[in-house]
C-alpha cells in the first residue's frame, strides 16, 4: 500500500492500481474519495489557459465502490469534438470488485488539451490519515 502523502496523475497505473486494489470507498464528498483505511483522494482536474479553453479539464462523476476493489483499468478515450484545436479527451477509471459483475467506473474526468501548452488530465492528491504530516 502506497503510505505517503503525495499526487498521482493518470499516467501513474502501478500506483493507483497499488492504492487501490483491496480497499473500498466508504464515502464520496464533492472531489474527494475516502477509502476504507483512511486515506482521502482529492481528484484535482487540470487548470488550463486563463483566457481560452485550452487544457481544462472537469470532473464529470466520482462514484462509492463498497465492495473490496479487485482489479483497476486506466482508460484514455478520445472524444469527437468540432473544434479546430484537437479531439477532446477522457480519462477513465474502472474497477471491479468482489461480488459485482462487470466493472464500475470510480471517475470520470473530460476536457481538451487544446494546442497542448497547458497541460491534461487531472492529479489524485493522497492524503493518507493519521501521519504527522496530515
Amino acid at each position: 500500500m502506497t503510505s505517503w502523502n503525495g499526487n498521482l496523475d493518470q499516467t501513474d497505473i502501478v500506483e493507483v492500481k497499488e492504492l487501490l486494489i483491496g480497499r473500498k470507498v466508504v464515502n464520496v464528498e464533492d472531489d474527494k474519495l475516502l477509502l476504507d483505511n483512511g486515506a482521502v483522494l482529492r481528484i484535482v482536474p487540470n487548470k488550463g489557459c486563463g483566457g481560452c479553453s485550452n487544457g481544462w479539464y472537469y470532473l464529470r462523476a466520482l462514484n462509492k465502490v463498497e465492495n473490496a476493489i479487485t482489479d483497476v483499468e486506466m482508460i484514455r478515450e478520445e472524444l469527437p469534438n468540432p473544434d479546430f484545436c484537437g479531439p477532446d479527451t477522457a480519462y477513465r477509471i474502472f474497477v471491479y470488485a468482489a461480488g459485482i459483475q462487470g466493472r464500475q467506473t470510480l471517475l470520470d474526468i473530460e476536457g481538451s488539451d487544446g494546442n497542448g501548452y497547458y497541460g491534461t488530465g487531472y492529479e489524485i492528491e493522497v492524503i493518507m490519515k493519521g501521519r504527522p504530516d496530515d
